[in-house]
């Protein structure tokens, strides 16, 4: 038997989704799961395994060009408990360079990228997009999870001024730590929770955000192992004790990029540092602080977990 070099099938791509074209710093990958459910018998033990639905993942590293920011991050505190789809679907859509385009007819993010505010790497990690059943069809009509179509590669919006990699101080109160350096830059983290809403003969329908988090860590340079002591705050009359939020002193943790090249801050309101550590020995002694935020009300209303802004 003979083999065709030319149906060897590889060769990168691009993502656009709700207006928003994403070039990635790596591979696509699509994960086409099938949930299933076993038929048993006690005679004969597992007979079959049967489809109880769909749901298809795509996820990337975006390149890192900073720019709508919304794009990455849609959602904030006031969407919690509403569904992440649209009512009116959006379809994702991947455009490869050798002249395919797959669409995804309805998709919604639930994994927003982890920032990381460097000076010696990009700032986005890996994002994740649910795709799933068309709305009012079924699987049997075409396109209805997926089609595949012929689309000649014409993209022009990628912009590599726009991929910026300042360096990063963060201020977390007054001095000595109104502008602390980092070890090896700044990692933050916006984490959802998403409920799965299923129908018995269509599968996945839909997914609603169940919670929101903001996080943030990063190994502290410059301070003295006294300043450290007061920041960790382990004794005192303000060390929060049990039952306490620790994030009692309702200090904002506020992260900033220099302005050349592009750079963006990011606030984390009412963040409390919920681990920290030291090393004796050849590691530096101050080790990785992670800070945590608490929600917050005014006047019944929510107010939001962290903030952004591009420099």
């Amino acid at each position: 038997m003979e083999f065709t070099p030319a149906t060897f099938i590889a060769g990168p791509a691009i993502v656009t989704f709700d207006g928003q074209t994403y070039t990635t710093k790596g591979d696509i990958s699509v994960k086409i799961a099938r949930e299933t459910f076993d038929v048993v018998s006690s005679r004969h033990g597992k007979i079959d395994q049967r489809v109880k639905s769909y749901a298809i993942e795509v996820s990337f590293q975006p390149v890192g060009q900073i720019e709508d920011l919304d794009k990455y991050f849609p959602y904030d505190v006031d969407d919690i408990g509403k569904s992440i789809f649209p009512a009116v679907d959006l379809p994702l859509t991947i455009n490869t360079i050798a002249g395919q385009e797959y669409t995804y007819p309805r998709a919604a993010m639930i994994k927003s990228p982890t920032l990381k505010l460097a000076a010696t790497d990009t700032m986005f990690g890996e994002m994740t997009f649910l795709c799933i059943l068309k709305s009012a069809t079924d699987f049997v009509t075409a396109g209805s999870l997926q089609a595949i179509a012929a689309e000649e590669f014409a993209d022009t919006t990628f912009d590599q001024t726009k991929v910026g990699t300042p360096g990063y101080t963060a201020a977390y109160g007054t001095t000595p730590y109104a502008a602390m350096e980092s070890l090896d830059g700044f990692t933050v983290e916006i984490g959802m929770e998403i409920i799965r809403d299923y129908v018995d003969r269509f599968g996945i329908v839909g997914a609603r955000l169940k919670s929101l988090n903001a996080s943030a860590r990063f190994t502290p340079v410059g301070l003295t192992e006294a300043q450290w002591h007061t920041l960790v705050n382990l004794d005192g009359a303000t060390i929060p004790i049990p039952g306490q939020s620790v994030a009692k002193a309702d200090t904002d943790l506020v992260i900033t990029g220099g302005t050349t090249p592009l750079a963006i801050s990011i606030t984390l309101h009412k963040a409390g540092i919920v681990n920290a550590g030291l090393a004796f020995g050849d590691a530096p002694r101050l080790q990785e602080l992670e800070f945590a935020c608490k929600r917050t009300w005014t006047a019944g209303v929510a107010n939001p977990l962290f903030t952004f802004a591009i420099s």
